[in-house]
């Protein structure tokens, strides 16, 4: 069982720009993960929406927030496909070098 305990404020005014962001948004640290998880009240199964990649709330949390919205998926599926394509194009590359040196010591 998860042990959760909602931040209310913060000496930042963290948690209140994220409320901005979204209303029905909340804080949640994970007592078992150290971790602080972002969780949403109007969500129909569980209020879980992410868990925050840092140690502290700071102005991190907030872009951060505000980049995973559903608003901005198409921007992160484009920012994903474009990743994808640069290190498929990285392995290519990789693979024909190897194939060429294992062809010349041969």
């Amino acid at each position: 069982m998860k042990k959760l305990f909602e931040i209310k404020s913060d000496c930042l005014g963290i948690v209140d720009r994220i409320k901005a962001i979204d209303g029905d948004y909340f804080i949640m640290r994970n007592l078992d993960t150290n971790k602080f998880e972002l969780h949403h009240s109007g969500q129909k199964k569980g209020s879980y929406c992410l868990t925050l990649p840092f140690d502290c709330l700071d102005e991190r949390s907030v872009f951060y927030v505000l980049k995973t919205r559903v608003q901005n998926s198409d921007e992160i599926f484009k920012e994903i496909d474009s990743y994808n394509q640069k290190l498929e194009k990285a392995n290519i590359k990789n693979v024909l070098n190897n194939f060429k040196e294992k062809l010349y010591e041969s």
